[in-house]
């Protein structure tokens, strides 16, 4: 009995003395189903000839088997084999569409009937009952794995250690026949707490734990079993098909099938058959921690074990969600080592029988788009793990969910410019659910190369944890698409207050996919295609929601972000702003050294460069400063293969260089967050000297200002109105050393920020308007 290939005993070639059949029955219907099996196929024989069996109860969780008549029935026979049987009931029509009820949380699942229901199907339709014969093993294998695995025991303790064994062997070996006839999807952790009390690892912790505190290991045992009942989920068959049923109630507003490439779905799945696998999802929505299980369960991957809060394990969300895969974990458990030491051998548990994790790499949700920055504080808990058992060959797969509308993005971005956050009730949550029916397009997931890491880093590596975290970034930052939502807010935002003709649109998308294409960077299926009638359903969309407008009254149709949307669309534009990144910062580059003298500028190119990627370093994922100079050097060579004799001819250089770059992107990338830094300048240079800076004071004075400044126009947009972008500012500027309490001598280097920052956002609007006169020239009327 073990992991494998289940088959069936020659029941015609073995006598029936020769086996031991243990039989898995919830009840006595099920008990007499196996026993009519067992006797049809060894024959009807009584006396010494008879065939031995004992009943068991392992298919219905955790709890204590009687184990006296096993112990009685082992060792009878020490070369005898052990067979497992159990009923696995049909459900009819349920492979078509998976439609499990929801009334079944009341009536039970129907694939685990009690005596009378299992008595009723039988009349009905004998055939739903479905005979499973685990992969059998001799006793003396089963012993030896048994010594191996756990250690053995002494005497009669011994003795009913090793029952448990084969009864959770012969557990395990029917759960793998049970997911030959009905998915991987349904491949859960089974008899968990008993297998970490029995494991050799989890002993010897636990005993070098107990002479580190000075108490008994005893003590720590009793300890530790209410524990293991807290953080170990215990995921079933129903549980999962009701959870993927909400999974699709979710998603109702969006297109019925996923957008996935098939490729990265055969890398994950073989990455998940043969890996300890950890799933990061970026988190831009409410949602999107949905759609790996939802991706999974719709594939037959095994199921994701995703981690929650323990102040969500409440009344009856709590049982659900723990029983659909959550592992619930405590905010803090420093000083709690039992707790900490049963959760770290729990996860290398999972990881090592390769059921695979899932978190949200950023920890929470994003506010403003881009990958923000990642929460070690999970993926410490795993790579712990991993090192404390000597768990190796650890995979983390990033993983990217776009969707073309996103419905929390309204209220992300009314929370960011200051407007009270509704709290989330009952209320909320019925509201919000409602909201997803309403049309929002179309979901499109992208699975990265996985970080492999072969030996997990000591518990106090910081920068090795620091290393691997950015790895992931990088590379889910890679894996993420341009979608139509995203190139048209960087676009409209680029042109704001201006709208586009349609002429001007699809004259922009193409210079924008063309540009990609070049560059390698992902696009959405529409985008790639060129799909114009792919195109027009999700401008279609766009304006259903109120993300874009079209104004149809005059020669042709021209399309607009309402003033109010900019937060929002800002949003969108955010999540593919890293991909303009090194583009927009040649461009800004370029454009300071317009009126350079003729002299070669190569230096000054250089080092405005390095000034800009130290502004906003607080806002983006950087490589080290000689692998993003050679990146810049491929972009400018793909701008102009003679970009370095251009630079050294000075002046006429950059502009022939400025002149190659259109359409011009860096103001759209860049200016809001330039602005939102002016604003926090602003308030710190005008600081009197002997001023202390309240972090809490600033950040709601930023908003107030940013508002005035809005109004006043000197700042372009309420994009740049946000109390994560202020915040990002206020970081920088203490990085600088200008965020200490106001003296004499600080305040000359804030006002000099404050101008830099000003000069930059000018500088940027001059680009916004020769961006908007190449477009009159191109495209305007004759």
């Amino acid at each position: 009995m073990a992991d494998g290939t289940p088959r069936a005993p020659a029941a015609s070639r073995v006598a029936a003395t020769d086996r031991l059949y243990i039989i898995d029955a919830r009840n006595r219907v099920e008990r007499r189903v196996l026993l009519d099996w067992i006797h049809a196929t060894a024959g009807d024989l009584g006396g010494d000839e008879a065939p031995r069996w004992v009943s068991l109860s392992i298919a219905d969780g955790d709890q204590a088997l009687d184990l006296d008549a096993l112990k009685g029935r082992l060792g009878e026979a020490a070369g005898r084999d052990v067979v497992p049987l159990r009923v696995a009931w049909r459900i009819p029509h349920f492979e078509r569409d998976r439609a499990l009820k929801f009334r079944h949380l009341i009536f039970g699942d129907p694939r685990q009937p009690g005596a009378l229901r299992a008595q009723l199907i039988l009349w009905r339709d004998r055939r739903r009952a479905q005979i499973l014969v685990g992969e059998a093993a001799s006793e003396d294998m089963l012993r030896a794995r048994f010594l191996t695995q756990a250690g053995g025991g002494d005497a009669e303790e011994g003795e009913r250690e090793f029952a448990a064994f084969v009864a959770r062997q012969a557990g395990l070996a029917l759960d793998v026949a049970e997911r030959g006839i009905r998915g991987t999807r349904y491949k859960v952790p089974r008899f968990v707490a008993d297998s970490l009390r029995t494991s050799p690892k989890f002993r010897a912790a636990l005993a070098d734990l107990a002479e580190q505190l000075g108490r008994p290991v005893g003590e720590l045992y009793r300890e530790a079993r209410p524990l293991m009942r807290e953080v170990i989920a215990v995921p079933g068959a129903l549980f999962l098909d009701l959870r993927a049923r909400l999974d699709r109630m979710m998603f109702g507003g969006y297109a019925p099938e996923m957008e996935v490439d098939a490729g990265e779905l055969a890398k994950l799945r073989s990455a998940l058959r043969e890996h300890p696998t950890c799933i990061l999802f970026t988190h831009k929505t409410y949602i999107d921690g949905a759609t790996p299980s939802r991706l999974a369960y719709e594939n037959d991957l095994p199921m994701l074990h995703s981690f929650g809060g323990a102040n969500l394990d409440i009344a009856v969300m709590g049982p659900f969600f723990r029983r659909s895969g959550m592992i619930f974990i405590r905010r803090s458990f420093q000083d709690q080592p039992v707790y900490k030491l049963v959760l770290r051998h729990y996860i290398a548990w999972l990881l090592t029988k390769r059921f695979p994790l899932s978190w949200a790499f950023e920890g929470t949700r994003s506010r403003l788009g881009k990958l923000m920055p990642p929460k070690y504080g999970l993926m410490k808990y795993v790579l712990d793990a991993a090192h404390a058992t000597g768990t190796g060959d650890v995979h983390f797969v990033p993983f990217v969910t776009s969707f073309d509308l996103i419905r929390d993005v309204e209220e992300y971005a009314a929370e960011q410019t200051g407007r009270s956050k509704k709290p989330e009730s009952l209320a909320w949550f019925l509201g919000y659910m409602r909201s997803l029916r309403a049309p929002s397009g179309r979901i499109r997931i992208d699975i990265g190369e996985p970080v492999v890491i072969e030996r997990a880093p000591g518990p106090d590596d910081r920068r090795a944890l620091e290393r691997i975290a950015f790895s992931v970034a990088v590379e889910a930052n890679r894996v993420t698409p341009l979608t139509v939502t995203s190139v048209l807010c960087l676009m409209l935002l680029g042109t704001a207050p201006r709208g586009v003709t349609e002429a001007e649109m699809h004259a922009t998308i193409a210079r924008v996919v063309e540009w990609a294409r070049a560059r390698a960077i992902r696009l959405s299926r529409e985008l790639e295609s060129g799909d114009e009638g792919a195109l027009a359903a999700t401008l279609d969309t766009l304006m259903a929601g109120g993300l874009l407008t079209r104004f149809d009254g005059g020669s042709e149709p021209v399309y607009s972000i309402p003033p109010d949307h900019h937060p929002m669309a800002s949003y969108y534009r955010n999540i593919i702003a890293h991909h303009f990144l090194d583009r927009a910062m040649i461009e800004l580059a370029l454009f300071a050294l317009r009126d350079a003298d003729r002299g070669d500028v190569t230096e000054a190119f250089w080092a405005r460069v390095d000034r800009l990627r130290d502004l906003f370093k607080f806002e983006f994922f950087y490589p080290p400063r000689d692998v993003h100079r050679t990146a810049l050097e491929a972009e400018l060579a793909r701008i102009d293969p003679a970009w370095a004799k251009r630079l050294a001819s000075g002046d006429r250089g950059v502009a022939q260089l400025i002149r190659r770059c259109q359409p011009l992107v860096g103001h759209a990338i860049l200016l809001p967050f330039a602005e939102a830094y002016s604003v926090v300048a602003e308030i710190l240079a005008r600081a009197a000297p002997g001023e202390a800076v309240d972090e809490k004071a600033l950040l709601d004075a930023a908003l107030v200002e940013g508002r005035q400044a809005w109004l006043l126009r000197r700042i372009s947009s309420e994009a740049a109105i946000g109390k994560l972008l202020f915040a990002n500012g206020l970081a920088l500027m203490r990085h600088m050393g200008l965020a200490e309490t106001a003296a004499a001598e600080s305040l000359p280097a804030r006002r000099a920020l404050l101008a830099e920052l000003r000069a930059l956002a000018n500088l940027m609007e001059s680009m916004r308007l020769q961006t908007l006169a190449l477009a009159d020239r191109l495209l305007g009327p004759p």
